[in-house]
């Protein structure tokens, strides 16, 4: 009996030792869930910011692509305005010759423009019939003259009355050597900056065409103008160029 009752003991102090145990467990379980919840939290905060920070990318990048569309449409715009006032300044030069290579006081101490107003039908051997010139100014550029004597003379720029006197006196001189004391003159429209780069963008190809004789110049702006020689064999080819020409 007494041996059964020592059994009983032993069996009840190992339950107690499962049951104590079995506690630890159960509380360690639930520090894992409770653990585990404030990690399923943060998760789910995380999640809830990165889609936050996805939805905010986005909007970047749609405001990124308007912006990038505007200024492109921005940019077409300026580059038209620049070609008009480029347009504009030029036609407000229309009137203008540039001459190169007049040495400095040539014209003495009296006024530029009445200089060249008796000298440039002089130097172009104008018809007697041409019309007076009417010069409303002249002057060299830059204003002030260098202090180097070896330096070339300053150009001129002479503005007429009339638009067809310039571009008769430049007809006339671009196809003649004008000199002036031995100096030679060349005379040129007075165009502005951009649209010198423009045709001088044209320089190789109005050499090679030059070194052909078929270079005849620029159109207004920039439009480089050449002497093609075609020769026909048939006159069935000559009328399809002929033909050509009018399309």
């Amino acid at each position: 009996m007494s041996l059964i009752l020592s059994e009983i003991k032993a069996n009840g102090s190992r339950l107690d030792g499962i049951t104590s145990r079995l506690e630890g467990i159960a509380n360690s379980v639930s520090c894992l869930q409770n653990s585990f919840a404030v990690l399923t939290e943060r998760v789910a905060g995380a999640e809830t910011r990165l889609d936050e920070a996805e939805r905010r990318i986005s909007s970047v990048e749609d405001s990124a692509a308007a912006t990038e569309g505007q200024l492109a449409s921005l940019k077409v715009t300026v580059d038209q305005l620049q070609t008009k006032i480029d347009d504009l300044e030029n036609r407000g030069r229309r009137k203008n010759l540039k001459i190169v290579g007049l040495p400095e006081k040539s014209e003495g101490s009296g006024p530029l423009s009445a200089f060249l107003r008796d000298m440039i039908p002089k130097w172009l051997d104008l018809p007697a019939d041409f019309p007076a010139l009417d010069i409303e100014r002249a002057h060299r550029s830059p204003t002030f003259a260098s202090n180097n004597p070896n330096s070339a003379p300053r150009s001129i720029l002479v503005r007429f009355l009339r638009f067809t006197d310039k571009e008769e006196i430049l007809k006339v001189a671009l196809k003649k050597t004008v000199t002036h004391n031995g100096s030679e003159l060349r005379f040129y429209s007075d165009l502005s900056a951009g649209l010198l780069q423009k045709r001088r963008e044209f320089a190789t190809v109005g050499k090679a065409l030059a070194a052909r004789g078929l270079y005849r110049g620029f159109a207004y702006p920039a439009r480089l103008r050449c002497l093609h020689i075609k020769m026909f064999n048939d006159p069935k080819s000559a009328k399809v160029f002929l033909d050509s020409l009018d399309d």
